[in-house]
């Protein structure tokens, strides 16, 4: 048993063993499974870390190489991309051309001018062809300096695309070949397709350096060739200055002798020929474009106004047969008026007309004044008229004669002599009705007069150029002066139409309280300023010495003078005063609008008020603009001004205290408005109305017919009433004495019931009547009431006391005046019972003298 127990002991122990073992055993076999399956991943892992790194940069290199090869690819590509839109660009604009037709088609012509004008500058023997050819030389030349500047540009072109042309010949890039076979037969034949394009530029632009190579120098001949005239120009004109006061064609009774005129047919045909090229030259000139559409424009727009004022006055206005019995020359002839104001202004459009379109003017104008004078004026001055007409006409002819003839001689010795006896007939009427006249008019025809006896003089003896400038500038100024009046007047009615035509009865606007008068005073020496200046421009014209003064009138406002290294010129201090003087004229104008109109209104609204007394600021602002803008226009340094202004300060403190207080008090008076136009004011003992306000100083009316003016500084420092500053009533204040023993009841309710019952007086407030003193002879009621309106105060203050004293009259009341009883009844008589109690009808109240 024991045996048993060991046998099998032994056996489970070697068997336990044995799994042990084999437990052991197989533990270690799969821990060297287990350390063979890491090592073997390990080194799987190794290998592929390695592999992908070695795939990665082959790859990069990969990258690196093929990147390197599309960025040169990219290049091209964009190169060709690039070159084919810029040839695209050049190819339109090379196609399109440049725009030379006009130089081409204008260059012919204008070199075919400047031959004749050659010509005519060598042959003619008039200063006034010299002086029209001068003018076309200007024009010519500022014409070939735009021709310059616009080849300038068209080169500069052209020579952009030279330099492209140059840089896609030199572009490296696209001699880069691909390796890649498609692509590289595409980029080559894409490559040779541009070169042949940019080829074919390259002729065109050739081409394009050749056509505007060859204008240019077309354009610079003629620059070169108007230098050249315009140095003979100079030259002749020299020469002729020099010559007027010498015997150059010989006496008068000499002339056959004399072999400097010309025939009197060659003259009339070269003259005919170069007149029609002078008149189609202007006016198919671009530079003339403008002028000829504002005169027509002008003509246009006159008519319309004249003609469409004159229909609506004839429809709204009942009285307009005695509107237009005022009016004498654009309601009758508004044709020949529109004639006058156009051919008067329209040559001062342009900058130097030529010659014959501005005789050609003045001699429509004469036409156009005939039935204008024949009407209205006096029979001598028409008959002038008649006189002035062919001698104008006739004067014209001779002036454009492009050569000096004997006839010409004798035509112009005829006129003056022709001329100089109308004038005189005409002064003969002038000594016996003056009044009658224009004004001025004897002076201008002995001017006249005297101009042309100087002409014959000058004529006789040889001086025929400068005998025919002064005949015909005496004759031509004489008919402008004619049309310049006439102007004056034709604006003026126009002016007085417009304004007729606007006023509507009953309007309180401004334009219906303006009085044509009073604008004719103001605004017709305006005019006639204007058309004096006008008519020396056309005088220094005639007689062709306007370019002279002009070039020396600019020198003498633009050449430079220094005051302590302060530049300045003399045209700057003139421009400074000008813009002065027209922002005064502005502020003016504007004031006299609201003034005037203001004026005639019986009643001003607080809105009226304040609109007049706005007026101060408007001109102080005005005042202020116009002050920067000129300095601004002047060209004046702000710190220039500075200095000035110092300087003023300095002068200020000294001497011109009263004058900066009554300026700032201006300034106070249009901001705070303690008084405005309209108000009734008391101030040191005088009372009015405030008629104006200004700068330094204002207006007040005093009622009596004079205006009281005070310095600002006075309304700003001194007590002031002002009776309207917020409404226009004003309270009434009466005194009624009455004698002891009168019933003051019956007394007190006479007086509320006049008072209460009268329309004037005013419910609200309410008047009253209080008993108000004892005095050693009377009772005294004191009553107070307002009125309406502060100007009617006194009118009705008259009215109650003149009920008071009928009614006291009618009861028997007394009325007292300090110690001296004003007996109501005749007081004797009622109390001796001469006259009857039951007699009540009172006596008159005395009049003025007692």
């Amino acid at each position: 048993m024991r045996i048993l127990f060991k046998l099998v002991s032994v056996f489970l122990l070697s068997g336990l063993s044995f799994a042990v073992v084999q437990d052991v055993q197989a533990q270690k076999v799969d821990t060297q499974k287990v350390v063979k399956t890491k090592t073997a991943k390990k080194k799987a892992n190794n290998s592929l870390r390695d592999s992908l790194r070695k795939k990665q940069l082959q790859r990069d290199a990969m990258i690196r190489t093929f990147k390197h090869s599309d960025g040169a690819l990219n290049d091209l590509l964009n190169k060709i991309e690039l070159y084919t839109s810029s040839y695209v660009d050049i190819n339109s604009e090379i196609s399109t051309g440049f725009d030379t037709l006009d130089m081409s088609q204008r260059l012919p012509a204008i070199e075919k001018r400047l031959a004749v004008m050659k010509t005519t500058i060598e042959k003619s023997g008039t200063m006034g062809y010299i002086v029209t050819i001068r003018d076309m030389i200007d024009h010519l030349t500022e014409q070939t300096d735009q021709w310059q500047e616009q080849i300038n540009t068209y080169n500069d072109a052209l020579d952009t695309v030279r330099s492209k042309i140059y840089a896609f010949n030199n572009d490296t890039t696209l001699k880069v070949i691909p390796t890649d076979s498609a692509l590289m037969v595409k980029c080559f034949l894409q490559i040779q397709d541009l070169k042949q394009k940019w080829k074919a530029i390259d002729l065109a632009n050739q081409k394009g350096y050749i056509r505007i190579g060859k204008l240019a120098d077309r354009v610079s001949a003629l620059s070169i060739l108007l230098i050249d005239l315009d140095n003979k120009v100079d030259l002749k004109i020299h020469q002729f200055a020099l010559n007027t006061l010498t015997n150059e064609y010989g006496y008068l009774w000499d002339m056959s002798a004399n072999k400097g005129t010309a025939r009197l047919d060659s003259a009339i045909v070269q003259t005919s020929k170069l007149n029609a090229n002078l008149y189609k030259y202007f006016f198919i000139s671009r530079s003339n474009y403008w002028p000829h559409a504002i005169g027509i424009l002008l003509l246009i727009v006159f008519f319309a106004w004249i003609f469409s004022t004159r229909r609506r006055l004839m429809r709204t206005k009942d009285e307009h047969k005695n509107i237009f019995d005022q009016i004498h020359y654009v309601v009758k002839y508004p044709y020949f008026a529109t004639l006058v104001v156009v051919s008067v202004v329209a040559p001062y459009f342009y900058d130097h007309p030529a010659q014959i379109f501005a005789q050609t003017m003045l001699f429509i104008m004469m036409i156009a004044l005939g039935p204008l004078i024949k009407s209205n004026w006096p029979k001598p001055l028409y008959n002038l008229w008649i006189a002035l007409l062919p001698l104008a006409l006739l004067f014209t002819i001779s002036n454009l004669m492009i050569f000096i003839t004997n006839a010409d001689r004798l035509l112009v010795l005829l006129l003056s002599a022709v001329a100089i006896y109308v004038s005189l007939r005409l002064l003969k009427h002038l000594k016996g009705a003056p009044e009658t006249y224009p004004p001025y008019l004897g002076l201008f025809v002995k001017i006249f007069i005297g101009l042309h006896a100087l002409s014959i003089i000058l004529n006789v003896f040889g001086r025929f150029s400068l005998a025919k400038i002064i005949g015909a500038t005496a004759t031509f100024n004489l008919c402008l002066a004619m049309g310049l009046y006439v102007l004056v007047q034709v604006l003026m009615e126009g002016l007085f139409l417009q304004l007729e035509s606007n006023k509507k009865p009953g309007s309180l606007d401004v334009v219906s309280f303006l009085d044509f008068k009073v604008l004719q005073k103001k605004f017709k020496d305006i005019l006639i300023k204007i058309a004096g200046i006008l008519w020396l421009v056309a005088l220094a014209k005639n007689l062709t010495i306007d370019d002279y003064l002009f070039d020396e009138v600019k020198d003498l406002l633009t050449q430079q003078h220094t005051i302590n290294t302060t530049p300045y010129t003399y045209g700057q201090i003139l421009l400074f005063f000008f813009v002065i003087w027209l922002s005064g004229l502005i502020a003016q104008i504007i004031s006299y609008f609201y003034d005037f109109s203001a004026q005639q209104q019986t009643k001003l609204t607080p809105q009226a008020k304040k609109t007049r007394s706005s007026i101060l600021l408007i001109r102080l602002t005005i005042f202020t603009a116009g002050f920067f803008i000129a300095i601004v226009a002047a060209g004046i340094p702000m710190s220039e001004v500075t200095l000035v202004i110092g300087a003023l300060g300095v002068g200020i403190g000294f001497g011109l205290q009263n004058i900066v207080n009554n300026l700032v008090s201006g300034f106070i008076l249009a901001f705070e408005k303690p008084v405005q136009i309209g108000d009734v004011i008391e101030i040191g003992g005088r009372s009015g109305t405030i008629k104006e306000i200004g700068i330094r100083s204002s207006k007040i009316n005093i009622g009596d017919g004079s205006e009281l003016i005070i310095p600002n500084g006075e309304l700003i420092s001194q007590q002031l009433i002002n009776w309207t500053l917020t409404d226009n009533n004003r309270r009434i204040e009466l005194i009624i004495k009455v004698e002891y023993g009168t019933d003051l009841l019956k007394a007190e309710e006479i007086l509320k019931d006049i008072i209460n019952n009268h329309d004037d007086v005013m419910k609200a407030p309410a008047p009253s009547v209080f008993v108000h003193n004892f005095s050693d002879t009377s009772v005294d009621f004191r009553l107070f009431f307002w009125a309406e309106d502060i100007n009617n105060w006194l009118r009705l203050k008259s009215s109650v006391l003149s009920k008071i004293y009928s009614e006291f009259a009618k009861q028997g009341i007394e009325i007292l005046h300090g110690t001296s009883p004003v007996q109501v009844l005749i007081s004797d008589e009622y109390k001796t019972g001469s006259i009857k109690k039951a007699d009540k009808t009172p006596p008159a109240l005395p009049d003025k003298n007692g």
